[in-house]
């Protein structure tokens, strides 16, 4: 039982693509990552239920397809992950809890073995995460706690496919397949925002081609996905942008109380451009829904700054996927594993990849 838990608080390190601490706070979520392990179905036997709703049906069978894919295809790791099925029963997964000092980008660690330093918690109960987030707002912190609909355990369980993502469609259930996967294949300990970039670039781009597969290159299908695609890359840009001209602002002499107020003019800004990005109201996430932050960017940073870096790789490999991921595979050897990859193909980094 012992053993049992230490596994549970190590995957916990990880909830929200990665997240957790130690001590008292892992063992009250260890429980919740328990009753997950111990309530999942089978997928293969859930699926001949005749009382299963058709369209779940379908995905989940989905699911098995992808995984397949993600492993003869793109060359993932293959593990017993999405075999399994967890109903939320309505309720959300669980949360995930970042903090910022108002004027620095850099942001407040947590350090735990394994997995290394870490931006951020995660909280099956959101409760929890709320009180947290007041003792930091109390030190005079951004805070930004958001809920999350899957995360990875890098392996040490066979994570299941939630329930929420039934509800959502195809695209981004084979993309959050993929995506998680991708994560037990490549991890670097305490470089989080090269394992979220490098997941999502490998989410998108391999459900785009595995949408191209199921219902031809030209299809309507294929096309949306490739629509939406682009509407990320430009996010991607916003969010470098914006990165950079606040890196400039809170570094100068100015007075914190002038580089406050000017890094409110800088997310005004940046809203109204996310909003010209996205002008359908329903495609709007919290970036361009509620106040922004420190703690707000570098959340969205950490999955959005790499991508630029990683489409280049991509394309200077011949467009072919499973070339790259065996690139990265062979990196995760080396101490510097973004500039083995830049060595290696010739594409320069240009923007730091922050945690």
């Amino acid at each position: 039982m012992r053993r049992s838990l230490l596994c549970l608080s190590l995957s916990l390190a990880l909830v929200a693509g990665c997240s957790g601490e130690l001590t008292g706070y892992v063992l009250e979520q260890a429980w919740g990552q328990l009753r997950i392990m111990n309530q999942r179905q089978p997928i293969r036997e859930l699926v001949r239920r005749r009382d299963l709703r058709l369209d779940w049906r379908t995905k989940l069978q989905l699911v098995l397809l992808v995984r397949d894919y993600a492993h003869e295809e793109i060359g993932l790791r293959r593990t017993a992950a999405y075999t399994y099925f967890y109903d939320t029963r309505g309720r959300t997964l669980a949360y995930n809890l970042s903090a910022c000092p108002k004027d620095s980008l850099r942001p407040r660690l947590w350090r735990f073995p394994v997995v290394g330093a870490l931006p951020y918690l995660g909280f099956f109960d959101r409760a929890d995460g709320l009180a947290r987030q007041r003792e930091l707002d109390a030190r005079g912190l951004d805070t930004y706690l958001r809920p999350v609909p899957a995360f990875s355990s890098l392996g040490w369980f066979a994570d299941p496919v939630y329930s929420p993502l039934l509800d959502d469609d195809i695209p981004r259930l084979l993309d959050v397949v993929i995506h998680e996967t991708t994560h037990t294949t490549v991890f670097l300990r305490g470089q989080v925002a090269f394992n979220e970039s490098l997941a999502v670039f490998v989410g998108n781009q391999g459900t785009l081609n595995l949408l191209a597969r199921l219902y031809g290159p030209g299809s309507v299908e294929v096309r949306a996905y490739a629509d939406r695609l682009a509407q990320r890359r430009r996010f991607s840009r916003l969010v470098s942008e914006l990165y950079r001209r606040l890196d400039q602002l809170y570094s100068s002499p100015l007075p914190r109380a002038e580089k406050l107020r000017r890094r409110g003019r800088l997310f005004a800004q940046a809203q109204e451009r996310y909003r010209q990005i996205y002008p359908d109201p329903e495609q709007q996430g919290t970036f361009g829904t509620r106040p922004l932050n420190n703690a707000v960017l570098l959340s969205y940073g950490r999955y959005n700054q790499g991508i630029e870096f990683h489409r280049r790789v991509y394309q200077r490999l011949g467009r072919n996927l499973r070339r790259m991921v065996a690139l990265y595979k062979l990196a995760q050897q080396f101490d510097d594993p973004i500039g083995y990859v830049a060595r290696v193909t010739g594409v320069r980094q240009r923007v730091k990849q922050r945690m």
